[in-house]
């Protein structure tokens, strides 16, 4: 049934993006706010790094727009802060649960059965797979371009 679900979909695989939270925005926002943006050094950068990290907040294109629209770039902020250095790999992206995943496959099973219920078990029409693609984005929250499932190791 799941290959279904797959046949004729042409979404690329992609990444799951991390929204910031009001909390989160407010926090990168009176952080920054004790920086001054032209004379930002590497101990400045260090701190706003750990800062950010134990708020749980993860590099990504959220965070670049919120450091942005207050001036600052995310990209120098690292660099500055070794974030990168030479011969280590970054930290893995954060990993779906078990829960999580098991989750969304019990939600997809559920709604596979009631579409070929109603199709009186006959294949699933473009139109079929679309809506419990949809549906499944809007209950996981899970944003159109991205992956249902996140497969980054």
């Amino acid at each position: 049934m799941i290959d279904n679900i797959d046949n004729g979909m042409s979404n690329p695989p992609m990444r799951i993006k991390q929204n910031l939270t009001e909390e989160q925005s407010l926090l990168i926002s009176n952080t920054l706010s004790e920086f001054d943006v032209d004379n930002l050094n590497e101990v400045d950068a260090k701190n706003i790094v750990e800062i950010f990290s134990q708020a749980g907040i993860q590099p990504g294109q959220a965070l670049e727009k919120a450091v942005s629209s207050l001036g600052f770039d995310a990209k120098e902020i690292g660099e500055l802060a070794n974030t990168a250095r030479k011969g280590e790999r970054p930290p893995p992206p954060p990993q779906q649960s078990s829960e999580e995943i098991t989750s969304m496959v019990e939600y997809l099973t559920e709604l596979l059965e009631e579409k070929l219920a109603a199709n009186k078990g006959d294949n699933l029409s473009e139109e079929d797979k679309q809506s419990i693609l949809k549906q499944t984005l809007q209950k996981f929250n899970i944003e159109d371009a991205d992956s249902i499932i996140n497969t980054t190791a």
